[in-house]
């Protein structure tokens, strides 16, 4: 679609605009809102408008991506505010991190629990504090397998602890200093790290692969995904594409227990991607055998242009209404 001037967009019609969407099955009530990047038939109809969410320390965008390079990997994040925090006008509590070392990539995903007011700076505060911990150790010359994990999930609960009590006195005066429980009470999440070597691709053969740290605390969902095996989860489910009851309960961030948090290390193949990501996409996707895992593996099996994996993120699907955050590394 072209126009020979500023002055000929007036002429364009709805009919000539594609929606930038993407649907798995029935989008129910999404219909009605979406596709959101169309453009109105109607000059200055209103479309798309949703609340401004009000809350303290509210600064997030509806939607961030990222693509981008580091060493022979390539990477895709995005992480998006669902229907259901844009239609009651509160905040997206998803979040990711990306950061990268010489020699590593380091990556988060976290998932603020829902019944906080503040989670949304919890899953900030954890995804970014922890990999600012991991690439300060890998940077030291730690091996991913030597890594102080509980430490790193110490300074991330930690920083959700002070991310809380800057915001009350922030937006409220309060400077006292709450109980740890009820911080968790107002703010929490569950995360997940990955550390993945970003050297030249392994060579073929049966020890080919790079070696990857996985640290997780709570239902956030670590997958390899290839063409030969489909999706393979490398973290415990929750859900099997909603056909299970699921509890609403978590292991989260700032409360730090003994078993509440897990580590792994895995082998990724040359040909797989390792992907990470919050329920808001894992329990649609339940145990990959079905649509939604048929569908994303078809889009994800190389790549995409970061808006359109932004957009496979922001998937239209009946009654999947939670906030999705995902982050995709390829072995290239």
């Amino acid at each position: 679609m072209t126009a020979e001037s500023i002055d000929d967009i007036d002429d364009i019609g709805a009919e000539d605009l594609t929606p930038c969407t993407f649907r798995i099955g029935d989008p129910g009530s999404h219909e009605e809102v979406l596709p959101r990047l169309a453009l109105p038939a109607e000059p200055h109809a209103e479309y798309g408008n949703f609340p401004v969410p009000v809350c303290p320390g509210w600064r997030k965008p509806d939607t961030v991506f990222d693509g981008a390079r580091h060493g022979s990997l390539t990477v895709r994040a995005a992480s998006t505010r669902g229907d259901g925090h844009r239609h009651g006008g509160t905040p997206r509590q998803d979040d990711y991190c990306l950061y990268g070392t010489d020699d590593w990539l380091v990556a988060a995903v976290a998932d603020g629990v829902s019944q906080g007011a503040l989670s949304h700076l919890a899953a900030e505060a954890a995804a970014e504090t922890g990999c600012h911990a991991l690439a300060a150790q890998l940077r030291a010359g730690v091996a991913p397998e030597e890594l102080d994990c509980e430490s790193v999930l110490r300074d991330s609960a930690k920083a959700v602890v002070r991310a809380v009590h800057h915001s009350l006195a922030r937006e409220t005066g309060e400077t006292g200093v709450l109980p740890l429980g009820a911080v968790a009470q107002l703010a929490s999440a569950a995360v997940v790290y990955a550390v993945v070597p970003a050297g030249a691709r392994p060579e073929t053969g049966p020890e080919a692969g790079r070696q990857v740290l996985l640290l997780w605390v709570g239902d956030v969902t670590a997958w390899t995904l290839s063409d030969a095996k489909g999706w393979l989860p490398l973290t415990e489910l929750k859900a099997d594409g909603g056909k299970k009851v699921v509890t609403g309960t978590t292991a989260a961030l700032p409360l730090l227990g003994r078993e509440s948090w897990h580590r792994a290390m895995f082998t990724l193949a040359a040909d797989e991607v390792v992907v990470l990501m919050t329920d808001g996409v894992g329990d649609a996707l339940g145990d990959g055998s079905g649509e939604v895992g048929a569908a994303l593996h078809s889009v994800w099996r190389r790549p995409p242009e970061p808006h359109a994996f932004a957009a496979q993120v922001d998937y239209q699907r009946s009654t999947f209404t939670d906030d999705r955050t995902v982050v995709g590394i390829w072995s290239s």
